[in-house]
């Protein structure tokens, strides 16, 4: 029969192994994930094969270098291949770099050059916007400027209305189109008279009924990227 040190430490092996089983934990959020695949991927752009081979990058997280971090990398863009294209693109332009580094000495070079992946996003968003517009009249470059306000960018009205050379109230109303699309509408609470005169800026609408919050296209992208990074066993709460 087996002593109760025997037990104990056949219980305490077993919780060790059980211990080094469970993979680490090296995104809190899907969020965070998605950050590191697009920064590691642009680290990788314009890189000889064999210099990528030999220092697939640099350490950018937790124990995320080398052929690791080029492992994880891979996994979290093969679960974002299960979403539509219109979801990525606006996944790359809210999360991704605008800009990577840039060493080509020239005297002209500020030391940055346009991040391509980021670019070919904003362009997809931007054609896409093209059909919300139809019958308006518009400009490349006011869609364009419009789609990147919406990610975040500080854009003002009064400034866009002047660079492309259009009125404000243009600039409002496709602003409107724009920003319903990629950021959605809130919920709208119909309130007594009363409660009306007390919340002077109160989101109660006209309708009879309540109407409920609508999801735009980044808060359904964020969504679905999450549903799907959470298979990854690399991805959570620790």
């Amino acid at each position: 029969m087996m002593s109760n040190a025997g037990i104990a430490q056949d219980q305490g092996m077993g919780a060790a192994v059980s211990e080094r089983e469970q993979p680490e934990k090296l995104f809190r959020t899907a969020a965070d994930a998605l950050i590191f695949a697009f920064n590691y991927s642009m680290q990788q752009q314009g890189r000889p094969l064999a210099d990528r081979m030999a220092s697939p990058g640099g350490r950018t997280g937790k124990g995320l270098s080398g052929n690791d971090g080029a492992a994880q990398a891979g996994m979290i863009w093969y679960e974002l291949q299960q979403m539509p294209e219109i979801e990525v693109a606006v996944l790359i332009a809210r999360f991704a770099p605008r800009s990577m580094p840039c060493t080509c000495t020239n005297a002209c070079c500020s030391g940055y050059t346009p991040n391509p992946t980021w670019n070919d996003a904003v362009r997809t968003l931007e054609q896409f916007a093209q059909t919300l517009l139809a019958g308006h009249l518009s400009n490349y470059r006011l869609r364009r400027r419009l789609v990147e306000k919406a990610i975040g960018l500080k854009i003002e009205i009064k400034a866009l209305s002047k660079e492309c050379g259009v009125t404000e109230k243009t600039v409002g109303a496709h602003w409107r189109i724009i920003k319903e699309w990629m950021n959605g509408t809130p919920a709208i609470h119909p309130v007594s008279r009363t409660d009306r005169a007390r919340s002077e800026y109160a989101n109660v609408g006209n309708a009879a009924e309540s109407v409920p919050a609508v999801d735009g296209l980044i808060s359904t992208a964020r969504k679905n990227a999450d549903r799907l990074l959470s298979s990854l066993d690399f991805i959570g709460e620790v």
